[in-house]
């Protein structure tokens, strides 16, 4: 069947911006990981590059767009806010997580609590991009490592491996912090290949995240 993934954004590593915490310990770590990625893109060699590594965005690009993103930001933000913070973006777009992290911590937990419900809803109609698995078989024929990175839970990406029994390795949630577009999940992953950043591709479906 032909190939339909939605591919907005292909591009070579490096390039991106930044990130989400909720104690000052889950802070520290954050900037632990940030700093060991960095250390590793300046210690990356810079030998011509040939293709290693695909890393994929999950939701909209491996699986169907499924959760009511503008509905789940009225709910967090409120209709008022909402229009405010989206009329003022460049890009026409919000970075919920980002905007929510300076938020009272018992506020935090509260919104998570609503997205994490709205992901819940979205899991129950998952289904796979058309010509997903197509791409995965190429890439293993070709010998082509592929890894996932995804704003999206544990579970989300854990329930997408065993329903469509394809595996990505790493596959790094939202739980890794920094996580996307922070560039420290990517450099991870290059890190982890053993592989130069110029030598992995990453494939999604929003430019604001990469």
């Amino acid at each position: 069947s032909k190939l339909r993934l939605s591919l907005c954004f292909i591009r070579r590593l490096p390039s991106i911006t930044h990130p989400l915490s909720t104690t000052s310990v889950h802070r520290r770590s954050c900037a632990a990981m940030a700093e060991s990625s960095a250390r590793y893109l300046t210690v990356a060699t810079t030998r011509k590059a040939s293709l290693k590594g695909v890393v994929f965005d999950m939701d909209g690009t491996l699986t169907v767009p499924v959760i009511d993103f503008p509905a789940m930001y009225r709910t967090v933000l409120g209709e008022d806010t909402y229009a405010s913070l989206l009329s003022a973006s460049p890009s026409g777009s919000i970075d919920i997580l980002h905007h929510i992290e300076t938020w009272a911590p018992a506020e935090q937990q509260r919104v998570y609590e609503i997205i994490a419900d709205f992901e819940r809803q979205g899991l129950d109609r998952l289904q796979i991009m058309p010509g997903a698995l197509k791409l995965c078989g190429f890439l293993d024929s070709k010998k082509i490592r592929r890894g996932l990175i995804t704003r999206n839970v544990d579970a989300a990406v854990d329930l997408f491996h065993h329903r469509f029994g394809i595996m990505f390795a790493p596959a790094l949630s939202r739980e890794f912090c920094p996580y996307k577009p922070d560039p420290a999940p990517l450099l991870h992953i290059c890190s982890t290949w053993g592989v130069s950043p110029n030598e992995v591709m990453m494939i999604g479906d929003n430019l604001r995240d990469f």
